[in-house]
């Protein structure tokens, strides 16, 4: 996914569309996804006198953890973008401007799609995934030590702890018996 603007500019006039698969797979761990498709760039780049427009398509899926039963969830990838590249190496501001994101320097009068694509992947990763036929009650209710419990549940437990704080034990008898003669 990179090409010389020199080699582009046989184009000039007319777009030159491509289609390419691209595949992530070192994003994986720092994404924290169980999975990673092949990324497809599909568009076209029409050159102008002076800048490269890119107009992008991007599919694929990445597979998550569902965030109420840790079930795997495919989630698709769509993202649609226009990138500019300045081919005569003027300079953008590099401030936080909405405006000036999609715009990036032809680096060695190369314009390269691939670092875009990792960046667009990267930034349009949900922060969780729910699948569609999972519910509440799908939740896991409990693992080694621990269990989910309603407000009433709670409930019941602590007067159960208050009632068992009020019960001497039987081996300390004779002390709250002390304790009992001395008030």
């Amino acid at each position: 996914m990179k090409w010389s603007i020199t080699q582009l500019r046989k184009y000039q006039g007319k777009p030159f569309e491509f289609d390419q698969t691209v595949n992530f797979n070192h994003l994986i761990d720092k994404l924290g996804l169980i999975d990673l498709s092949e990324i497809r760039v599909k568009g076209q780049l029409d050159v102008k006198s002076n800048e490269v427009v890119a107009d992008m398509h991007l599919t694929g899926a990445y597979t998550m953890e569902d965030a109420r039963t840790l079930e795997p969830v495919k989630v698709p990838i769509d993202i649609e973008t226009t990138e500019i590249f300045d081919s005569e190496g003027h300079e953008y501001s590099d401030g936080e401007d909405d405006e000036n994101e999609h715009y990036h320097l032809a680096v060695s009068g190369m314009i390269d799609l691939r670092d875009i694509a990792e960046e667009l992947v990267i930034i349009e990763k949900p922060i969780r995934a729910v699948a569609d036929d999972s519910s509440i009650d799908d939740m896991l209710q409990g693992g080694h030590g621990w269990d989910v419990i309603d407000e009433d549940q709670l409930e019941e437990s602590e007067q159960a702890e208050a009632n068992d704080s009020k019960t001497v034990d039987p081996r300390l008898q004779k002390l709250q018996q002390f304790y009992d003669e001395k008030q």
